[in-house]
């Protein structure tokens, strides 16, 4: 409400559309959570001090409502305190993982700026369009280059404080199919990477007329990664994201024009930020 109502009496100098930043489809949703938290905050406020006032009222003429109130207002005001105590919980936790994941990407973009100087494009937070009842996604960074499409999905997961069953706390093995945290093994963010992967190279292949290739390549900032397997996803630290490039001039499979032309894709697709 309050975003509308700035637009609707100030118009930003800037017309052009800028280039998605990292992180930007989890700083909207940071945003959509501060607002939901204060309008759940405002609600509780306003009951709490409706309740207290028509108490207050009821007292003062010391007449049937008031016993009423006595007997009843305390109960809705502990019912108040709970829904919307819970409410206000679950968002303040939400926004804390989203939190965790925009800083994640943030620290992946920084890392990946290295690959401009060896003839890298790279755009961040690509969105698209999911499927008929399902909600649109992204992909958190996509670098073009003279070694092909690769298709970055970050993953930022908290450390436990001490160690697990004696392993050290900021290792993750990957076996080549599963991730081995040191509390337990699953496949976190390496489904998604494959997936987001073929999407991008569908729409590639749609976009460009040629068939392209997107590799997938899963980023965990702030771990330290054992490869003790290969598989069809690269799995990386964040200091080491450029690592999953080859070195230039090795083998390239991209030439200039067909960068060129996935660049020009991939930034079309990118510039949809309304500047305020």
């Amino acid at each position: 409400m309050r975003r509308r109502w700035r637009r609707a009496r100030f118009k930003t100098p800037l017309t052009a559309k800028l280039l998605r930043p990292p992180g930007e489809s989890l700083r909207e949703e940071i945003q959509r959570l501060d607002e939901k938290l204060n309008d759940n905050l405002v609600t509780f406020i306003t009951v709490c001090f409706a309740i207290g006032i028509f108490t207050w009222q009821a007292s003062v003429k010391q007449n049937a409502s008031f016993f009423i109130a006595i007997a009843v207002f305390p109960t809705i005001g502990y019912a108040a305190c709970a829904i919307y105590g819970i409410r206000i919980f679950r968002v303040q936790r939400l926004k804390h993982d989203y939190e965790l994941g925009f800083l994640g990407e943030r620290a992946v973009g920084e890392e990946l700026n290295q690959m401009l100087a060896r003839g890298y494009e790279v755009f961040h937070d690509v969105l698209f369009e999911g499927r008929p009842g399902s909600k649109n996604f992204n992909i958190d960074h996509v670098a073009v280059g003279p070694g092909g499409v690769y298709a970055i999905e970050t993953k930022t997961r908290r450390k436990q404080p001490k160690k697990s069953h004696g392993a050290p706390r900021n290792v993750v093995e990957f076996d080549g199919s599963r991730l081995l945290f040191p509390w337990g093994a699953d496949d976190f963010g390496i489904k998604q990477a494959r997936v987001n992967a073929g999407v991008l190279g569908s729409w590639l292949q749609k976009a460009v007329g040629a068939e392209i290739e997107a590799i997938p390549v899963l980023a965990l900032p702030g771990w330290s990664v054992e490869r003790k397997g290969r598989g069809d996803v690269r799995v990386v630290s964040g200091r080491e994201i450029c690592s999953a490039f080859p070195k230039a001039g090795v083998n390239p499979v991209l030439s200039a024009n067909q960068i060129k032309q996935i660049a020009f894709q991939l930034e079309q697709r990118c510039r949809n930020i309304d500047v305020e």
